[in-house]
């Protein structure tokens, strides 16, 4: 016994002085490596981060970049941690170009990281931190483990024998616990001895239950001791042989109680010497639950059609079978005609019981092996298959017809028709995603031609919506990468034929295209927005060179500058002018604003208001391209307008046409009755500049007068003016010559 006590005493010293050594030792080297990795991580991170970002500044100035010490710091000051850290910038040369201001103290961690620009690496970022701390904290868990250790071999040494008694209650406390756990499990258990039955057939018995088999599966004390196939009216006589064969392993099931449409899940699993249990769940409202899921994810909670995930699905499955069976499939895109409108005039609630009503006439009028789905809004797809691409012309055809008869809704009557854009495989594309988009493009053509209701997919429709795209994007490079410039064509006194103004009118010349004119590309700029940054470059820039050829010694000219009616209506225009004027220095009563008609009636309160506000700014404002719009002498008496620039339409043929000369004449006739300034544009020859003179018009322009000039030429131009009227060479005969010939 004394022999062995101390075997025992030895093994438990031996043990208990390598396990506080393991103590001691471990925990601190353990954490200073972690916190070492660690820092090295964030390091490279932030180090990786803030060289990108440098070098973001050093692309964008790649000769000035050294000089912006301030910008610098303030990039080496950014970082997603509070932890202290120095980040210093030196150059090729190994001299410092910017450095944060913390301190750090030793010892020091440091990494650096290249800077680059276009792939060439020009300086070097060096992150450091320091160490200190983590060495700290290292030989705080140093002392502690050392205290741990001993009382640790202190227990060990002094207490060995208690180990078997600790065991004994570990395993009473372990017993109690399972009870414990058993009796307050919210699923049913129920443990079943396997006994030899009639026959020898073997039988499970009812050995115990906790209180939540009783409860909530109505076991009771008395069922105990019964086989399993009398339980709960031969409940889980189905389910026996499974339970069974849980002596092998592991068994789930799903049981369902006939009658009262409830479901459980049986888990049985082996318990030894003879004994299987079954974990009973009723997961009747959880299956519910999972059922009203994914009929959220699947279907539409409106109308109750698929929604596009499950369509992209049935459309793959209706893709092999048409695969399978040498078939088309026609995707046929539908977007409602006429619908904003009532959901505008009627509200929401209208709008969606038409298209609860919809989805009802589409699901009568399609085959069952057909896939009808709502995508959202209003607009529906149906898939189907046909034996040829004519078949789904029909299909369009019959839907339509079910779908255009009168809406009854909110006692009224209301007609809502379709257009339809239809793609076929494999002729259109062979994936979902492709179908759909190009049946989708087809959808908008049909849209945009009033005289169809549908209309099959091309390559040529893509074709154009690629340049469309390609365009857009080329657009937003090309403001980005200062693309555009600026061509002046001047306006000229009627009378003196002497430059009284120039239009400045925007050019852009792309490193693919050229040279690309306005028609080609203002269009597409104003229905996407580009319109408004690159009409404040246009009037930034216009202003801009306004100052520089007066500081050059150019007498005064009026600037004209075109605003988009999208600038108007969605750009703070006022806002913009007034800091254009103000960085510029120009004199606001020297630039002019040309609106067209049409961007000024749509919001007349709002509009005046603007237009005002603008007038406070001492700017003048003019309608551009009058008489093809809206010409309202309304508007005009209530706008606060200066002059009117006659379209080049009427001035055509106004010494030919007697209608022509009856509108021109009447608009300079009610202009100068309301004091306006009059401008003709599109003046080309001598006989109509002879004409307008004759008739009032204030101020022409032309090609007659002058093309649009680059700045150079205008520059030339004014100087020759000058130079002739110092020589006294101005002509002053009569009206309409021009100032130069050109």
């Amino acid at each position: 016994m004394i022999e062995h006590s101390r075997s025992i005493r030895r093994s438990t010293t031996i043990t208990a002085g390598i396990l506080s050594a393991v103590l001691t030792m471990v925990p601190p080297a353990i954490y200073f490596v972690m916190a070492f990795s660690h820092m090295t991580g964030v390091i490279e991170t932030e180090g990786e981060i803030n060289a990108r970002v440098v070098g973001t500044l050093v692309v964008a100035n790649p000769k000035m970049w050294e000089f912006e010490e301030l910008r610098l710091k303030e990039l080496l000051a950014r970082r997603s941690t509070q932890t202290t850290e120095r980040r210093v910038l030196y150059n090729l040369k190994g001299e410092v170009v910017a450095e944060s201001s913390d301190k750090v103290l030793p010892p020091i961690l440091s990494k650096s990281f290249p800077v680059h620009d276009a792939g060439h690496r020009v300086a070097v970022l060096v992150v450091s931190r320091s160490l200190a701390p983590t060495l700290m904290v290292t030989a705080l868990l140093l002392c502690l483990g050392a205290i741990g250790a001993g009382f640790t071999f202190f227990r060990l040494r002094t207490v060995p024998l208690r180990a078997i008694e600790n065991a004994y209650r570990s395993l009473k406390q372990s017993e109690e616990k399972y009870r414990s756990v058993y009796e307050s499990l919210k699923e049913g258990l129920a443990l079943y001895r396997i006994v030899a039955g009639d026959g020898g057939e073997a039988d499970l018995v009812l050995a115990d239950t906790n209180p939540a088999a009783a409860s909530v599966f109505g076991f009771g004390r008395d069922d105990i001791g019964k086989s399993i196939r009398q339980l709960q009216g031969g409940l889980f006589a189905p389910v026996r042989g499974a339970v069974q064969g849980a002596l092998q392993g592991e068994v789930s099931l799903e049981l369902e109680q006939e009658g009262t449409g409830r479901v459980f899940t049986v888990n049985t699993f082996p318990m030894g010497e003879g004994m299987v249990a079954t974990l009973l769940e009723d997961v009747t409202e959880k299956k519910r639950s999972a059922e009203q899921l994914e009929t959220l994810a699947y279907y539409d909670s409106l109308t109750g059609l698929l929604n596009r995930r499950m369509l992209l699905d049935r459309m793959e499955h209706t893709i092999d079978v048409a695969q399978r069976e040498g078939l088309k499939m026609a995707t046929l895109f539908f977007d409602l005609n006429g619908f904003k409108p009532i959901n505008d005039t009627l509200g929401h609630e209208a709008g969606d019981q038409i298209l609860i009503e919809v989805a009802r006439r589409l699901k009568n009028s399609v085959r069952k092996k057909d896939t009808l789905a709502r995508l959202g809004g209003d607009e529906f797809v149906v898939v189907a298959t046909l034996d040829k691409e004519e078949n789904a012309s029909c299909i369009a055809q019959n839907l339509l017809r079910r779908l255009t008869p009168v809406y009854e809704v909110s006692g009224r009557e209301v007609y809502v028709g379709a257009s339809i854009g239809v793609s076929v495989y494999p002729d259109d594309g062979t994936s979902p995603e492709n179908l759909l988009k190009n049946a989708d493009i087809a959808m908008y053509n049909a849209k945009k031609r009033p005289d169809v209701e549908f209309c099959f997919y091309s390559a040529q429709m893509n074709q154009k919506l690629q340049d469309r795209m390609r365009l857009e994007f080329d657009l937003w490079m090309a403001l980005d990468r200062d693309e555009f410039f600026l061509e002046y064509q001047p306006i000229v006194d009627a009378r003196s034929g002497r430059i009284a103004a120039v239009e400045a009118l925007v050019r852009w010349m792309s490193p693919e295209k050229g040279r690309v004119m306005p028609d080609a590309f203002i269009p597409m700029a104003e229905e996407t927005g580009i319109i408004i940054p690159l009409g404040g470059w246009v009037l930034n820039t216009a202003c801009l060179k306004l100052r520089q050829w007066q500081e050059a010694g150019c007498r005064p000219l009026r600037m004209s500058v075109n605003i988009s009616g999208r600038q108007f209506v969605r750009g703070d225009l006022c806002r913009t002018v007034e800091e254009v004027v103000e960085q510029s220095g120009v004199d606001p009563a020297l630039l002019e604003l040309e609106l067209t008609e049409t961007c000024l009636i749509k919001n007349v309160d709002e509009t005046i208001a603007k237009l005002c506000r603008l007038k406070g700014l001492n700017v003048s404002i003019g309608i551009d391209d009058f008489g093809t719009g809206y010409s309202s002498l309304q508007y005009l008496k209530n706008f606060p307008i200066d002059h009117l620039k006659i379209d080049r339409a009427f001035i055509k043929n106004v010494c030919e046409l007697p209608d022509e000369r009856a509108i021109v004449d009447a608009i300079i006739g009610i202009a100068k009755a309301m004091e306006l300034h009059v401008i003709a544009e599109g003046v080309e020859s001598r006989e109509q500049a002879e004409y307008l003179a004759q008739r009032g018009c204030d101020e022409l322009q032309g090609y007659y007068y002058h093309r649009p000039l680059s700045e150079e030429r205008l520059l030339e131009v004014l100087r020759e003016e000058r130079m002739r009227e110092e020589a006294g060479s101005v002509w002053t005969g009569g009206a309409g010559a021009p100032a130069v010939p050109v």
